[in-house]
């Protein structure tokens, strides 16, 4: 018989509220020894927590039951909701564990919903990713795939895989008999399916940046007003402004959203010759530093100002041009213009859409995958490839059928759910070795 666990199902401890959770088959039995009489399922009712066995001293809270397994975790789960404290909470806690409970390991809870089929391994890493999304665009695709969003489109994919090999194997016995009609068509649905995989492949990119803040690096010349635009980009002052050139020795950065997305925006030091009239040592190794930035970056923002021109970095994807101080006129008419003189912040908003569209750009058609997702698609990519090889070169049935049983078992990876064996347990452990406690 599985133990019963309990954790903290909510966050920070110090809201007003927190939520301590029972799973297990004696959930019930430890839950009954704290508060009595337990309510009627899935109705919160207000009962008194004792965390002292032997005076009764307690919490005044919430309990609500939920039997399995129509639960989450596909046990029967008690929940009770007490006043918030990281003093009180424990004492709840521990008050559970002196009734027989034991503390629950990172995210078991959500593994016992896995093991009890009440969620797809996919889901469980998305129920991970909207805990741990740092961005607006990284939450709805954690929350997308929470929703089980890529299980049913690998799923339909293992679907159409299992018909065709049941097909093609039940022409083992006979292959002489096999139309090459039909042989033709067997190798136009191993190709069409490898294509689609070849689409999500091709899109994972875009999720995976469209999850991460991207480094935005403003480079240019000394004096170019780089961090003032900084400043004026932020909305506060976090980089030193001053007329000398070389101010800025080390790069800043600073975390900036742009609509759904997160960025980093990066000020450096101003590129010029070391050699230069006023460079020093110190300025040189900032300039140093400035180059590695500008080849790190995922976005160059290359300012100068209307007054100088030195031809900058060239016109790309990854590369915005800015010309600053249009109050002394407008060199580049083709660049944004920006004016930051006396307080004015002249041109920010247009540059603030220019850096949105950017990150629109990167997020067009995002494949919901993860690492582990892409990892398992490239595998049956893989062997969707070698399948349709060997039907073109009209080798044995019997192993396109197993090609197409691999791929299918690195499909079935993906949400853990696999005709062909279960997901190893190593993979399973690595996974839920990644959640907080409680979850």
């Amino acid at each position: 018989m599985k133990s019963t666990i309990v954790g903290v199902a909510t966050g920070s401890p110090d809201g007003g509220v927190a939520v301590v959770r029972l799973s297990g088959p004696r959930a019930c039995d430890v839950a009954r020894a704290l508060v009595g009489e337990l309510p009627e399922p899935r109705r919160l009712a207000r009962r008194n927590i004792a965390v002292d066995l032997e005076t009764g001293e307690g919490d005044d809270g919430l309990v609500v039951v939920m039997p399995g397994p129509g639960s989450f975790t596909g046990e029967d789960v008690v929940e009770l909701h007490v006043h918030a404290g990281a003093r009180n909470v424990r004492s709840v806690v521990e008050a559970c564990l002196a009734c027989g409970a034991i503390a629950a390991e990172p995210g078991e809870f959500t593994r016992r919903a896995f093991e009890a089929g009440r969620l797809t391994l996919d889901q469980a890493e998305g129920i991970a990713a909207v805990i741990g999304a740092q961005t607006d665009e990284a939450l709805a695709q954690a929350r997308r795939l929470a929703s089980g969003e890529l299980g049913r489109q690998v799923d339909a994919m293992r679907d159409a895989l299992v018909d065709l090999r049941a097909e093609i194997e039940a022409n083992l016995d006979f292959p002489e008999d096999v139309d090459p009609a039909d042989v033709h068509r067997w190798e136009q649905e191993v190709t069409d399916a490898r294509v689609e995989v070849a689409g999500w492949l091709a899109r994972f990119e875009a999720g995976r940046r469209a999850r991460e803040r991207a480094r935005v690096v403003l480079a240019g010349p000394p004096n170019a007003g780089k961090s003032s635009l900084f400043n004026a980009l932020l909305g506060r002052a976090r980089a030193i402004v001053a007329d000398r050139p070389g101010t800025t020795r080390d790069f800043v950065e600073a975390e900036l959203s742009i609509g759904r997305h997160g960025a980093m925006l990066v000020d450096t030091a101003g590129l010029r010759s070391p050699g230069a009239e006023g460079a020093d040592e110190i300025e040189a190794l900032g300039i140093a530093l400035t180059h590695e930035q500008v080849e790190g970056g995922d976005l160059v923002l290359w300012i100068e100002g209307a007054d100088t021109n030195t031809g900058g970095l060239p016109s790309s994807e990854r590369v915005i041009h800015v010309e600053t101080k249009r109050d002394l006129g407008c060199r580049r008419p083709e660049w944004i213009g920006v004016c930051l003189a006396d307080g004015r912040s002249e041109g920010i908003d247009e540059l603030r859409r220019a850096l949105e569209q950017w990150f629109a750009t990167r997020g067009d058609s995002a494949w919901i995958g993860l690492a582990r997702h892409r990892d398992r698609a490239r595998e049956a990519f893989d062997e969707l490839g070698g399948a349709a090889d060997l039907l073109r070169r009209e080798e044995p049935l019997e192993l396109v059928a197993f090609s197409l049983g691999a791929a299918e078992r690195r499909l079935g990876e993906i949400t853990g759910r696999s005709a062909l064996g279960p997901i190893s347990e190593e993979v399973v452990n690595r996974i839920f070795a990644r959640f907080c406690i409680g979850k």
